[in-house]
């Protein structure tokens, strides 16, 4: 008889991937964070992610010198892009020579001031608003 373990609940929330040679981040949020670090992996790893400067730098330093992981989660899913562009702020992921994050202005400014006081409360960052 096979007994099958059970599947982890997927996490919801945001990741990073971080360059630790030049210390640049790429932020991004979702329903199954795991999951879609895998893509990013393998996509990176074949030659094929979207984001061209990422991609480049991960060819330029190589994979040993990126770092994949959960930065937030178990939050609520329609909130993720809100709490994801709070993060690009934190880290200044959205400056060229910081981070990999394209500006993203699809965010509603009403469900981003409500993550940002959110993140405020539990002490995660002082967020400019």
């Amino acid at each position: 008889m096979t007994v099958e373990k059970p599947k982890a609940k997927p996490i919801c929330g945001i990741y990073m991937i971080k360059c630790v040679t030049n210390d640049k981040a790429y932020i991004g949020s979702s329903n199954d964070v795991m999951r879609r670090l895998k893509t990013h992996r393998r996509e990176l790893n074949n030659g094929s992610h979207n984001n061209l400067l990422l991609q480049h730098e991960y060819k330029k330093y190589g994979a040993d010198n990126f770092v994949f992981k959960v930065i937030d989660q178990n939050l609520p899913e329609e909130m993720l892009l809100a709490y994801e562009k709070c993060y690009m702020y934190k880290y200044d992921s959205m400056v060229k020579y910081k981070g990999y994050n394209h500006i993203n202005s699809t965010v509603n400014h009403k469900q981003f001031k409500e993550a940002y006081l959110k993140l405020k409360e539990r002490g995660v960052f002082p967020c400019i608003v």
